[in-house]
């Protein structure tokens, strides 16, 4: 039996499941919960299906449930797009009586007694695996559903430029878009800011370079006060501000989060494989695009000698 029915099998078992997903949702994260949670909610409208975990700017038109301690205990949990448990968002999924994580990221899961673990690298987005799931037994999906899997797709392959197996992602985008997803509103909604927040950005469009062209910023407490924008924003929000310099391979955003007593990495290069660093510090993510959550701004430090080291012996690509 391939994982994929093992896993709709487990969900037909079920009255009650809650689907999780990590922390500090992207795109993705809220593309692939929420949009399965509206297919089985669709094709199976007598379960009792919750989605909960934090809320940001990226939870584009979903609302999270309110879930009482008590409903876990004869419930299923799913955990969409991460496999690491302090990242999880929500850790009552503990309580739940069976576990199954569906995963792209490269990492292994240090969640305990998990039933199904369907971790598959190939696949660009949390979201790609949700539409594969879907497309594979002929479930319904709405329009709603269609444009949080497509927006989760389309956000996490930074609109198709990082792909795992292109013929693939752009078969399931292809299947995707046959279900009507509202197109303008999402992309609207994702890629229009308010002229304010545009402004502040000018307060992260400076960086330092390491000596061989790896390009980073450090965001203290004290910016982020200043900026007023929410934490995700800039932690993953400007980590781009440094992309698409040609003599930049690698580059880094660093970002204080004072209420976790930690500094939060995130790390993209172009065509260069980082992926291992950000093991090695207890990260980890996609081969081009990862992250790492780090003590202090001595293993900063730390890190990026270890990316200044892979751009040196991956001269060749700086041009």
């Amino acid at each position: 039996m391939n994982i994929r029915k093992q896993i709709i099998e487990k969900i037909l078992s079920y009255q009650k499941i809650v689907i999780h997903r990590h922390a500090r949702p992207d795109m993705d994260a809220i593309g692939s919960q929420y949009g399965l949670y509206l297919t089985i909610k669709e094709n199976y409208p007598t379960k009792e299906v919750y989605v909960v975990g934090d809320i940001n700017d990226m939870v584009y038109q979903s609302k999270m449930n309110q879930v009482e301690d008590a409903f876990y205990e004869d419930a299923l949990a799913i955990i969409t797009d991460v496999s690491v448990e302090r990242m999880i968002s929500d850790d009552r999924y503990k309580l739940a009586k069976e576990r199954i994580i569906i995963d792209h990221h490269q990492n292994d899961t240090d969640v305990s007694d998990v039933s199904i673990f369907y971790k598959d690298s190939t696949f660009a987005s949390a979201s790609e695996m949700i539409i594969d799931l879907i497309k594979e037994f002929n479930l319904i999906i709405t329009p709603e559903a269609a444009t949080y899997l497509y927006g989760g797709m389309v956000t996490d392959t930074g609109r198709f430029l990082y792909l795992n197996n292109a013929s693939k992602t752009f078969e399931l985008a292809s299947y995707i878009t046959r279900f009507n997803p509202s197109f303008q509103e999402f992309y609207d909604y994702i890629y229009t800011e308010p002229l304010l927040k545009r402004q502040t950005k000018n307060l992260f469009s400076s960086f330092e370079m390491t000596p061989n062209n790896v390009a980073y910023r450090k965001n203290d407490a004290d910016l982020i006060q200043k900026s007023g924008l929410e934490f995700q924003a800039i932690s993953r929000g400007m980590v781009n501000q440094m992309a698409g310099i040609r003599e930049v391979p690698i580059w880094a955003n660093f970002t204080e989060d004072v209420e976790n007593n930690l500094i939060v990495g995130e790390f993209r290069a172009r065509g260069i494989i980082i992926v291992d660093i950000a093991k090695k510090y207890g990260g980890g993510g996609h081969n081009y695009a990862c992250g790492a959550s780090l003590k202090d701004w001595k293993e900063v430090d730390l890190i990026l000698k270890d990316l200044d080291e892979r751009a040196k012996e991956n001269g060749k690509n700086i041009k």
